[in-house]
């Protein structure tokens, strides 16, 4: 017969084990919950630290605007470097951002490079040879892009042919026109193969042409921000090179009250002499892309807007669905296809789409990520007249970054 007092003892122990279980799982569901609570938290404070940040990168842009607006029609209606006073436009303007916010401007001169669509077979050439190809690869090279964008240019080479495209599987038709992205390069047969390799990924020679080319369609090459390649495509010596870099250094002698800017040709052929090749050069920004970031504790967000300053600057037209030259397939590497005019409703690679005509300043400066206009109320209708488009407009909203671990102390 079982004592009272052992089969006391036992009922009191279950009691406890239940008891302990129960803290137990309790204790991990607070953990769990816990835990889904902070990840919520700190996605709602990145969202809400995005939103309030975007008001202001956004101001900052326009504040750019204006400010590259107002030293155009004062500076003989040109824009040719930063230095002209727009590099700080918070401090020409007399304004400051919002308290607790700082701003930083970064510029990138995309017409200071050659313009694709505006380059001779011959032009090509000599520039895949200054950028390390040898004669017959930049023949080769220029041979298969050009078979690929222009009209009436007749293959040398046999794989470039238009009917090596319509065997290709699904069947691509040569748009005939300038490319729209580097990633529609990928489809380009002969050309692809001198700038991607074989894992898809960009060789010196199609890294190095990235930095001295570019997509759009301009007029001319801003020579204060030359590509690097493009003198020595010229003809031009190391001698004339370091010229040039000494005088916006302000190392070689420059009239009293220049500035470290090259404002016509004429003084680019007065500090290298009048026997160079400056054909298809001027002084003067057609194509800026501002890199605007603004930052407030250990929150940041970029904006990145490629401005047009000049007038017709612009991707080349996509062919309309339908029409006699369009690619009955996507080009490689998943980006646009000319076939359904994809390349029209986007800008290139990575980059948000600004859907219609090119977008006004005015009209740019409330534009999400989504491409929408955010103004809203009576301000919706007004538009500020910028005498510049927004070819591109890609925001990018940054985490705070992760503390770096601190240093042992080894010290005794």
């Amino acid at each position: 017969m079982t004592s009272p007092v052992i089969f006391s003892r036992t009922r009191r122990g279950s009691v406890i084990v239940v008891v302990l279980v129960t803290l137990l799982l309790a204790s991990l569901m607070i953990v769990k919950f816990m835990e889904s609570s902070a990840v919520e938290l700190t996605l709602a404070t990145r969202r809400a630290d995005r939103e309030r940040l975007r008001e202001d990168a956004y101001g900052a842009l326009e504040t750019l605007l204006a400010v590259m607006a107002e030293i155009k029609a004062a500076d003989d209606d040109q824009l040719n470097d930063p230095g002209q006073g727009w590099n700080d436009p918070y401090t020409y303007a007399g304004e400051s951002p919002r308290e607790g916010v700082t701003v930083g401007y970064v510029f990138q001169d995309e017409s200071g490079k050659a313009s694709l669509p505006g380059m001779k077979f011959e032009e090509l050439v000599e520039l895949s040879r200054a950028l390390g190809l040898g004669d017959n690869d930049a023949k080769r090279f220029a041979d298969g892009l050009f078979a690929w964008s222009k009209e009436n240019h007749q293959p040398q080479d046999i794989e470039a042919e238009a009917s090596r495209y319509e065997r290709d599987d699904p069947p691509i038709t040569v748009p005939k026109r300038s490319l729209r992205s580097w990633d529609e390069l990928k489809a380009v047969r002969v050309a692809r193969e001198y700038v991607y390799d074989e894992q898809g990924v960009l060789t010196p020679f199609g890294a190095a042409l990235r930095e001295n080319v570019s997509l759009y369609d301009f007029e001319a090459t801003n020579v204060n921000s030359l590509a690097p390649a493009l003198g020595t495509a010229r003809g031009w010596d190391a001698t004339q090179a370091q010229q040039l870099a000494g005088y916006r250094a302000g190392k070689t002698g420059r009239k009293p009250g220049s500035p470290p800017w090259f404002r016509t040709m004429e003084d680019v052929t007065g500090v290298i002499g009048g026997n160079v090749d400056v054909k298809g050069l001027d002084a003067s920004i057609k194509l800026l892309r501002v890199t605007v970031t603004v930052r407030e504790g250990a929150a940041s967000m970029s904006l990145q807007a490629l401005l047009g300053l000049a007038k017709g600057v612009a991707l080349p037209e996509v062919a309309k669905p339908g029409a006699e030259k369009t690619t009955a397939a996507g080009t490689n590497g998943g980006n646009s296809t000319a076939s359904q005019g994809a390349a029209g409703k986007k800008n290139q690679a990575g980059a948000n789409p600004v859907e219609g005509k090119q977008a006004t300043a005015g009209q740019a400066g409330r534009r999400t990520a989504g491409g929408n206009a955010a103004s809203g109320g009576a301000g919706a209708a007004e538009k500020l007249d910028y005498p510049f488009s927004i070819l591109e407009l890609v925001e990018t909203a940054a985490p705070p970054p992760i503390p770096a671990p601190e240093a042992e102390n080894t010290s005794l």
